[in-house]
C-alpha cells in the first residue's frame, strides 16, 4: 500500500466523501434530476441504486487503487452516456480524479490529466456538432467543473502541503541548529569557569606545594594551601549546583572571591596589592572583572613568583560609564607567551561577552593585562 506523510491526514474523510456523494445521489433521485436531461430519464430503479452502488464502491476502492478506480469509472461512464448521462455518476467521477491527481504516481496523473483533457475537448466538440455552439460550450464548462477542476484543487492543496512539510522540516532544523549552537555555547561557558577558577587554585596549590618544601615557616603557605583547596572545592560545587539546577540561573562570583588566589601570591613573595573595587558595580560585572583579576593574579604567581603584584579598577577619564580593571607584575627574564594556554582567551571572550575588551602583553618592563567594561 502507498503511503505518504500528510496524505493520509488529508484522504481521511475519503469514506465519508464517497457516502455523501451517494446520499447526493439518492437525492438527486428524488427530486427527479438523476441526469443531465430529464426528459431522457429511461433508467428503472433498481438500475439506478445499482449505479449508484457501484459509484459507492469505486469511489471507496479509489483511495487504495486511485488508477484502477479511475479506469473503471471511465468505463462506467461510457456505457452510461447510451441511456444518461447520469449527474451522480459524473459528480463521484469528480471525486476519483481529485484523489488521483493526489495520490496517484506520476505516471498516473499524467494519464488522468490527458484523459480528462481529451474528454472535456471531445465532449465540446461533439456537443457543438449536435446542437450548436451553445451546446459544445455548454457541454465543455461541465467537463472543466467535473474533469479538470479537481485537477486543479489537487495540485493547489498539493502544493500547499508540500510547502507546509518545507517549513516544518526548516523549522526543524532551525531548532536542532539553535539546540547545537546552546550546547556548544554552555560547553565552552563551563570551560572557561573551570580554567578560570579550578585551574588557577589548582595551580596555585602547586606552587605552594614546591614552595612549602625549601620553607622554614611552612604555616602560612599550608595555610593558604588549605584556602585555595576549599576554593577550588566551593567553585566545583557551585558548578555542580548550577548544572543540576532546573533553571538557567548562574551563581556569580565576588570580588572577595579573589582572596585564596592573593594569599597564595603572597606565600610566595608576590605582593599583590589592590586598589578600588566593585561594590557599586552590578553582579554581571563584578563577575566577569573577578575572574579576568583572577586568570592574571594565577597567572602572575606562576610565572612570576617573587615580583609584586597590582590590581587597580577605576573608572576611565573620558567615559564615565565604563570602567577599567589593570593587573601589572613585573616579569621575569623570560616572558610569558601572550598565544600559549587559554587564559588571555577566556579574558578576552569574558570581556567581550558584556561588552567591553580585553588585552595582555609585555609594556616596558611588565606584563600587563587590561579590561575595559561597560559599567
Amino acid at each position: 500500500m502507498k503511503s505518504h506523510l500528510g496524505e493520509s491526514d488529508l484522504l481521511r474523510p475519503t469514506n465519508l466523501t464517497a457516502v455523501g456523494t451517494f446520499a447526493v445521489g439518492l437525492l438527486l433521485w428524488a427530486c427527479g434530476a438523476f441526469t443531465f436531461f430529464s426528459d431522457h430519464d429511461v433508467y428503472p430503479w433498481y438500475v439506478k441504486l445499482l449505479l449508484l452502488t457501484a459509484a459507492l464502491g469505486i469511489a471507496l476502492a479509489a483511495r487504495e487503487r486511485p488508477a484502477l478506480a479511475f479506469g473503471v469509472m471511465c468505463a462506467l461512464l461510457a456505457v452510461d452516456a447510451v441511456w444518461g448521462p447520469s449527474l451522480p455518476l459524473w459528480i463521484a467521477m469528480s471525486d476519483i480524479v481529485f484523489l488521483c491527481a493526489v495520490r496517484g504516481t506520476h505516471t498516473v496523473q499524467r494519464v488522468v490529466i490527458a484523459v480528462c483533457t481529451i474528454l472535456t475537448l471531445g465532449l465540446a466538440v461533439v456537443g457543438a456538432l449536435a446542437g450548436g455552439v451553445r451546446v459544445g460550450v455548454l457541454v465543455g464548462l461541465i467537463g472543466i467543473a467535473f474533469l479538470l477542476s479537481p485537477i486543479t484543487y489537487a495540485r493547489a492543496v498539493t502544493a500547499a502541503r508540500r510547502a507546509s512539510e518545507a517549513e516544518k522540516t526548516a523549522a526543524v532544523s532551525r531548532a536542532d541548529a539553535e539546540r547545537i549552537e546552546a550546547v556548544s555555547d554552555e560547553r565552552r561557558r563551563l570551560s572557561r569557569d573551570l580554567h578560570d577558577t579550578v585551574a588557577g587554585h589548582v595551580s596555585a596549590i602547586a606552587i605552594l606545594s614546591e614552595a612549602v618544601r625549601g620553607s622554614d615557616e611552612p604555616s602560612a603557605i599550608v595555610d593558604s594551601i588549605r584556602r585555595n583547596s576549599l576554593a577550588a572545592l566551593g567553585e566545583l560545587r557551585t558548578m555542580i549546583d548550577v548544572l543540576a539546577a532546573d533553571g538557567d540561573e548562574r551563581t556569580t562570583v565576588r570580588w572577595a572571591s579573589l582572596e585564596p588566589l592573593i594569599a597564595a601570591a603572597d606565600a610566595v613573595g608576590s605582593t599583590v596589592t589592590v586598589d578600588g573595587d566593585l561594590a557599586d558595580l552590578p553582579h554581571h560585572v563584578e563577575a566577569v572583572l573577578t575572574r579576568i583579576a583572577g586568570e592574571a593574579i594565577a597567572n602572575a604567581t606562576r610565572h612570576a613568583p617573587g615580583h609584586a603584584v597590582s590590581v587597580v579598577v577605576a573608572d576611565l577619564a573620558d567615559l564615565a560609564d565604563r570602567v577599567r580593571l589593570t593587573v601589572r607584575n613585573e616579569m621575569p627574564t623570560e616572558a610569558p607567551d601572550a598565544g600559549a594556554g587559554r587564559g588571555v582567551v577566556n579574558m578576552r571572550v569574558r570581556a567581550e561577552s558584556i561588552g567591553g575588551r580585553a588585552d595582555a602583553g609585555p609594556d616596558g618592563g611588565h606584563w600587563v593585562v587590561t579590561a575595559e567594561v561597560p559599567r
